[in-house]
């Protein structure tokens, strides 16, 4: 009876693999895979941003300059900071979103070890969040609590349009 059971489940989950497959091949444009056989499926995404550990002034740089028609989000934090610990799950929820995913690069500072940047920027709380666009500094964000609350709106108000990437 246990082989049988085990023999059904390794039968589901190559289906579920060869489906997922089928999937990724004509549906390519969706971006995502789709696990199962239940209309309920789960959905993976399969693109979407990482964010980048800025270790040096010069990388910021460097990224700035080879993402001019972006929004790039700078996070400087710090490993001892509470409430950086508690707003990084919504940063890094927003570098995999796909409404951000080609638009967007989401960068983290490291407080104590980048002090270069922290000078250049001004940082003198954090976490902070900065939104570049065409390496100009658009707004700030300073703190956990207001960063929870309007980072995501932050993000989709200065994220570049349609129309202005095209010019």
């Amino acid at each position: 009876m246990r082989s049988l059971f085990h023999a059904i489940v390794i039968i589901y989950c190559t289906i579920s693999v060869a489906d997922a497959w089928r999937n990724v091949h004509h549906q390519s444009t969706n971006n995502q895979l789709q696990f199962g056989l239940q209309p309920s499926s789960v959905l993976l995404s399969i693109r979407g941003g990482d964010i980048i550990q800025a270790a040096t002034l010069e990388q910021i740089d460097t990224i700035l300059e080879e993402n001019t028609k972006k929004l790039v989000v700078i996070d400087f934090t710090s490993k001892d900071c509470p409430p950086c610990k508690k707003v990084a799950p919504l940063y890094e929820e927003l570098s995999e979103s796909e409404e951000f995913s080609d638009k967007v690069v989401f960068l983290k500072v490291d407080v104590d070890e980048n002090t270069d940047a922290v000078s250049k920027y001004g940082v003198t709380g954090w976490p902070t969040f900065l939104f570049i666009k065409r390496g100009e500094v658009q707004a700030e964000v300073v703190g956990g609590k207001l960063a929870e609350a309007t980072l995501y709106d932050w993000v989709k108000l200065l994220v570049p349009k349609e129309e202005a990437e095209q010019e």
